[in-house]
């Protein structure tokens, strides 16, 4: 089962309707501050789920939840919108609201609905996000898929059948720029300007790393490939050296791997995480540790290859990945001892 959320703007809103969703929103946020009932906290703990804690109540916006049998949809061609959603109100005992909806992609089967979310977005506007939870089947894995991450080329992947692709080497180049611009309005002191342009690089980079990661999706379903990735936990913290620890900080490989693991999990997909000690010092042709000429080259003296560093990362991944399955396989279809007492 995966879980998938999409968001609703609602359109064309009434003063009747905007009147009658305020005091449902803002009744429940006063519930959930000051009165807490037991219903509405049972709600608000089957919503957070596992990360729910006794004393998580604070004074903030909190969303409201609508049980999915208090949710209908109805396809009607107008106007407005195609879409519309009912949602219960104390003031409609009965009779409920029909909100006009956009979604941001196209609505799954509602049979799937579970329980949904009124909330405000950052311009103040109501906002439905509908979650789906749906049965995916897995994909029997034929090929690996190996993905290096690094500085220069942020994703750097090569299968099992030797394709290799380099990706989002523009992140960079982003990620100067607005930093040349922050440091000239910065002695200009234009806070407001630098804050805006903050939102503005992240939404660029969010798009590049959307593009990257739909592709690598794409790619691992076509060849019905295992996703390896090398797991980049304390690398920030292994950096050695001022400004190689501030170019790694900048450069946003959680958010790619992030990407990445719940776009593989909604499309049947595995993904894996492989230690990657030595993986850019090693070489993927005999195994020993070699040099790095620069950023983007690897030299070894033992067999005398010269590689491209990210490429020879990712080949070593996609080795380590191999050597893993193997290993995984054996022990799978070894024989069984039965230990006796005699």
């Amino acid at each position: 089962m995966v879980i998938h959320c999409i968001k609703c703007g609602i359109v064309g809103l009434t003063s009747s309707k905007l009147r009658d969703l305020d005091h449902e929103y803002n009744g429940f946020q006063w519930w959930m501050q000051f009165g807490i009932d037991k219903n509405i906290l049972s709600q608000h703990k089957r919503a957070k789920g596992y990360s729910y804690k006794n004393n998580s109540i604070k004074y903030k916006d909190y969303p409201l939840i609508i049980p999915y049998s208090q949710v209908r949809y109805r396809y009607k061609d107008t106007k407005l919108t195609k879409h519309w959603i009912k949602i219960s109100v104390r003031k409609r005992k009965g009779i409920g609201i029909w909100l006009p909806v956009s979604p941001h992609k196209k609505l799954p089967d509602f049979k799937f609905l579970k329980d949904s979310l009124l909330l405000k977005n950052k311009k103040d506007n109501y906002e439905l996000r509908l979650i789906f939870d749906i049965p995916i089947p897995k994909i029997k894995p034929q090929n690996i898929l190996a993905i290096d991450l690094g500085e220069r080329n942020i994703a750097t992947v090569c299968d099992s059948q030797g394709k290799v692709a380099f990706f989002g080497r523009e992140v960079r180049g982003l990620r100067r720029h607005y930093a040349l611009l922050r440091r000239n309005l910065g002695r200009k002191r234009l806070l407001k300007k630098i804050i805006a342009m903050g939102q503005k690089e992240k939404n660029r980079i969010n798009n590049v790393l959307h593009q990257i990661s739909n592709t690598i999706i794409a790619w691992a379903k076509e060849r019905k490939a295992i996703i390896v990735l090398g797991d980049l936990k304390g690398i920030r913290n292994l950096a050695k050296g001022r400004v190689l620890r501030r170019l790694l900080s900048a450069v946003p490989f959680f958010r790619l791997t992030n990407m990445i693991s719940y776009k593989a999990e909604q499309n049947g997909l595995q993904v894996f995480k492989i230690n990657e000690k030595y993986t850019s010092k090693m070489c993927h042709k005999c195994g020993s540790l070699g040099t790095r000429d620069n950023q983007s080259s690897f030299s070894c003296d033992c067999c005398g290859l010269h590689y491209n560093a990210d490429l020879n990362g990712a080949r070593n991944i996609l080795n380590r990945a191999i050597e893993q399955c193997l290993i995984a396989r054996a022990l799978a279809d070894a024989p069984k001892i039965i230990e006796t007492n005699d």
